[in-house]
């Protein structure tokens, strides 16, 4: 059996992809506030701004995730390349935001 060529033959890997890395952003976003939570009560308001912008990005980065995965699925079950497509350009948004988030924490590194 032959796939099919274009947007619509991915379409299935990208929701898979898509879904992976919205669980490896979940592990990065527990182990953020896990990070966070380390610090005393006083000391929380000086390391705020930091970790918020971490959060963030990856909360950002995981909704695209699955918006990714969501538009893959769609793509698949109507065979619209219209979605597929829109499933990988925001997948590709989705990684861009995972690599903000790490060069931020690597930056943050003191």
């Amino acid at each position: 059996m032959q796939s099919e060529a274009g947007p619509l033959g991915v379409a299935g890997d990208v929701a898979t992809s898509a879904v992976a890395l919205a669980g490896l952003i979940l592990v990065f976003l527990g182990s953020t506030v896990a990070g966070f939570e380390t610090y005393q009560r006083q000391e929380k308001g000086s390391v705020l701004g930091r970790y918020q912008r971490r959060a963030w990005l990856s909360l950002v980065g995981f909704v695209f995730s699955l918006v990714s995965a969501a538009f893959g699925i769609v793509a698949k079950w109507l065979h619209n390349e219209c979605a597929a497509l829109a499933a990988m350009y925001t997948l590709f948004l989705a990684f861009a935001l995972v690599l903000v988030a790490a060069v931020i924490v690597v930056r943050d590194i003191r």
